[in-house]
């Protein structure tokens, strides 16, 4: 990637702040260029839990996305400088076993077209213990609201969550509606959206 040192470098910084287990890297028109073993693996798992039975393709049409929205900003007013501070996320699967996508571009300054468009994808149940203790500090939750939190990790039901902390449905419920205030959404899957997105 001839005049993109200061790229691949920034693509090694990034790498280096957190371990990706899944690369996928396509041209600045959306051709998928690389997959490492981990990327197939979570894309497999991702296309299995669609509730239409998967997608065509190797590439999960969540990712497709996302690289259409890296495209955008290819075709937009940003100039190619600010590229590297372009990061898009998505947090998708369901609450038991949640994935990251995180898309950046990786510009050449020399030849714009040859700008390449990384996506990683994380399974970010792993982040669970670093994740509650940031979000403990960014939206100031008490003891109890981390344990809720957890618990919508592991996606068990309100009964559930009930159950294991020997509290009351109604008290979830509470525990819950603070927890939508704090984090200024509207769901139990956005809350831990904004929970992963801000970690």
């Amino acid at each position: 990637m001839g005049g993109s040192f200061h790229s691949v470098k920034y693509f090694e910084t990034i790498v280096e702040r957190r371990t990706i287990p899944g690369v996928l890297s396509f041209s600045a028109t959306g051709d998928l260029l690389y997959m490492n073993r981990e990327a197939a693996d979570c894309s497999r798992q991702i296309m299995d839990t669609r509730s239409d039975g998967g997608s065509a393709g190797r590439v999960p049409l969540e990712v497709k996305k996302l690289c259409r929205d890296l495209q955008n900003v290819l075709s937009g007013s940003v100039s190619p400088r600010e590229f590297e501070n372009i990061e898009y996320r998505r947090v998708i699967g369901d609450m038991r076993s949640p994935i990251l996508l995180r898309g950046f571009l990786l510009p050449n300054f020399v030849h714009l077209e040859d700008t390449r468009l990384l996506v990683l994808i994380e399974k970010i149940g792993r982040r669970n213990q670093s994740m509650t203790t940031h979000s403990r500090d960014r939206f100031n939750l008490t003891n109890r609201e981390q344990d809720i939190i957890t618990c919508l990790i592991q996606g068990r039901t309100n009964k559930e969550i009930a159950q294991n902390l020997k509290i009351s449905e109604h008290t979830v419920k509470e525990h819950i509606r603070h927890l939508l205030r704090k984090t200024h959404t509207s769901s139990r899957t956005a809350i831990l959206a904004r929970l992963f997105n801000d970690s």
